[in-house]
């Protein structure tokens, strides 16, 4: 029965995997106002798109962006609706991305305001992240279904300067994307469930934490660029890995799962060689002979809560780059760098322990309610949903 209700979840996620798929939808722009004129740029990945209706139609996605934003984004000046100097274009975009430029004309007094219904419809929880600038300042805004419009400038000339925001307002951002990350949270949740001591969680964590620090600096700082679409690929990948390692341990399957996970990777990297689709053979190749060596050392809980926190230093690794998207994306002033890259951080590291507690907080009480079952019966059912959701992740970012 245990592992018959193991299966019967693991096909429960992979039923529910389209939904799951693309549950942390997001956004991005930033928005320029000078001299009457207010200037948008919006990104988002390709993927997202395909949501809209146009989009089965054939069209080209950033014809079809274009068309939607043209629809959903209104800016206003002093409640007055600013007309559009030219249809919205599509601009060159980052692998996977697309672009689109918005120009407003703005020339009366009053709050300016930025007025945004895109994507809310077709995923309320969709989040999009904005960076403002007007009078030579600044403010970070977070866009919710619930919280649709934002204000570039208090009003008076079409130059004034924004209220607030820097450090606090990256710290809300950071806060915001994690709680936002679904696929994160699922990471965590995934390194959580092996249990063991204390020390081994605040191992674990601390590991997760240096690794995104380090990724998150180095993409932000432009000194590594990566492909965003294959670091999403690869959280999916992550999430897998380790729900899947979980579940080998108390079944003594370990051997074994190295054994078809490599095999079934080095298939895919022989078909994206050939075919010439999906991330690149030599990543796969790469992933094919990390599952077999890894898989097999951790083949004892002893072992793999040994090796668990290079595990998370390394995964933390992709995952800091998901997470950098929302800075590279927006941008940072050169002279708000530090306090951008910093705030952000902190916001990451706050979700990230708030997320760890209320994980903890719930295993508690699922113990104290359903005390008559095994806890590790509910950690097996637990990551073999996480395993499927992880492997859709996986293989939709990748070939979807």
């Amino acid at each position: 029965m245990r592992w018959l209700a193991c299966v019967l979840l693991a096909a429960l996620g992979f039923s529910s995997g389209e939904a799951a798929a693309h549950s942390r939808s997001q956004s991005y722009s930033t928005w320029n106002a000078r001299e009457g004129t207010v200037i948008g740029t919006w990104s988002i990945l390709a993927r997202e798109v395909t949501r809209l209706p146009g989009a089965a139609l054939g069209k080209p996605l950033a014809a079809v962006l274009a068309d939607h934003l043209s629809e959903s984004v209104r800016v206003t000046r002093g409640g007055t609706e600013c007309p559009a100097l030219a249809s919205p274009r599509p601009l060159a975009a980052r692998t996977g991305h697309i672009r689109v430029e918005l120009r407003f004309e703005c020339g009366a007094a009053g709050a300016l305001e930025v007025h945004n219904n895109a994507f809310f419809e077709q995923a309320p929880s969709h989040v999009h992240f904005a960076r403002m600038t007007a009078g030579g300042g600044a403010v970070e805004h977070l866009f919710t279904d619930v919280e649709r419009r934002r204000v570039i400038s208090e009003g008076g000339g079409a130059d004034s300067e924004p209220a607030g925001a820097s450090f606090g307002g990256y710290v809300q951002l950071g806060f915001a994307h994690i709680l936002a990350g679904y696929d994160h949270i699922a990471f965590l949740l995934a390194l959580l469930l092996l249990g063991g001591r204390l020390r081994d969680v605040v191992y674990v964590v601390t590991g997760f934490t240096l690794g995104h620090s380090v990724s998150l600096s180095l993409a932000v700082l432009g000194w590594v660029r990566v492909d965003s679409v294959l670091v999403e690929a690869l959280i999916g990948f992550s999430i897998a890995l380790v729900a899947a390692e979980n579940l080998g341990l108390r079944a003594g399957w370990n051997a074994r799962l190295a054994s078809a996970g490599a095999a079934a990777l080095a298939a895919l990297a022989l078909l994206s060689g050939w075919a010439g689709i999906g991330p690149p053979w030599l990543t796969l190749a790469g992933l094919a002979l990390f599952v077999l060596c890894y898989l097999r050392y951790a083949a004892t809980e002893e072992a793999a809560r040994s090796i668990r926190p290079s595990l998370t230093l390394l995964f933390g690794l992709v995952h800091g780059f998901g997470f950098a998207t929302v800075l590279t994306e927006i941008g940072i002033p050169t002279d708000r760098l530090l306090a951008g890259l910093l705030g952000f951080n902190v916001g990451v590291e706050i979700g990230q322990i708030v997320i760890v507690l209320l994980l903890g907080t719930l295993a508690f009480g699922a113990r104290r309610v359903l005390g008559r079952f095994d806890p590790w019966q509910l950690a097996d059912v637990a990551s073999a949903c996480l395993c499927a959701v992880g492997l859709y992740w996986f293989l939709e970012r990748s070939y979807g």
